[in-house]
Formats: structure tokens, C-alpha cells, sequence
């Protein structure tokens, strides 16, 4: 008797989402890090991968429908790109080098807005594909 089994069958997808999730965790802190002085990977690439980290976290936590969960997350992010602009971090007294002051950020940035969109398109587009195959 042949037993078939691929990685997508044995894992639940919300096991799957987390595995992402902590890859792109990983991955943006070396960004973060490693990644610092390359302008393109920590100001574009990492806005892009950040949209699609706030995606597969929720995924990994909670069913939810696609397009919503898609539209919620580019949301978040532009909200965080105000407080950027608003310069929130500064208006609470967060101390420069902060982990919070590190996730609002200080400088608003129409390109940021132009990566979170690119990024969630691609997430979601992405993970409407791979699930038309599955479902």
C-alpha cells in the first residue's frame, strides 16, 4: 500500500501561516539589521514583505475571508504611515531607537503607501491562487 502525503496535507493552513508569518518576521528583522544601509531592501522591499507579515499573522490565528482581511491590512499600514506623518511617535514621547518608535516610524513617505499596495496585492493574489488549487 502507497501512502501519498504532501507538506500542505499534513499542516493546517493555519500551521502554514504561521510558519510564513515567522519567516517574514525573520526576514524583516534582517532587513532591519543586516539589511539597514541598502536603501531599496529596507525602505521598499521591507514595506512590501510587511504587508504580507500583518497578513499571514492573522491567517495563522483566525479563518477569514480574503479581500477583507487584504483591505484591513493596507488599512494598518496606511494608518501607520499618518501617524508617520503626524509624527505620533514623537507626540508620545517615544524614545528614538524604541521598539515602538521603531514600528510608527518618523518619516512619511508616498512610495511607502505605493509598497504596502503593491504588497498586498501580491499577498493576497498569491494566496487566492495557491487556494484555488486546494479548495
Amino acid at each position: 500500500m502507497h501512502v501519498s502525503c504532501t507538506l500542505a496535507s499534513v499542516l493546517t493552513r493555519r500551521t502554514l501561516y504561521r510558519i510564513l508569518a515567522l519567516a517574514l518576521l525573520g526576514i524583516e528583522f534582517s532587513i532591519a539589521t543586516v539589511f539597514a544601509g541598502v536603501p531599496f531592501v529596507r525602505g521598499s522591499l521591507g514595506d512590501v514583505l510587511c504587508v504580507a507579515l500583518l497578513y499571514c499573522f492573522v491567517l495563522s490565528w483566525r479563518e477569514v475571508p480574503r479581500v477583507p482581511l487584504a483591505l484591513g491590512v493596507f488599512g494598518v499600514a496606511c494608518a501607520v504611515e499618518v501617524a508617520q506623518f503626524l509624527d505620533l511617535a514623537g507626540a508620545l514621547g517615544l524614545r528614538p531607537g524604541s521598539f515602538f518608535a521603531i514600528v510608527l516610524g518618523h518619516y512619511f513617505e508616498w512610495a511607502d503607501i505605493l509598497c504596502y499596495f503593491v504588497g498586498t496585492v501580491t499577498t493576497v493574489g498569491l494566496d487566492l491562487w495557491t487556494l484555488r488549487g486546494r479548495t
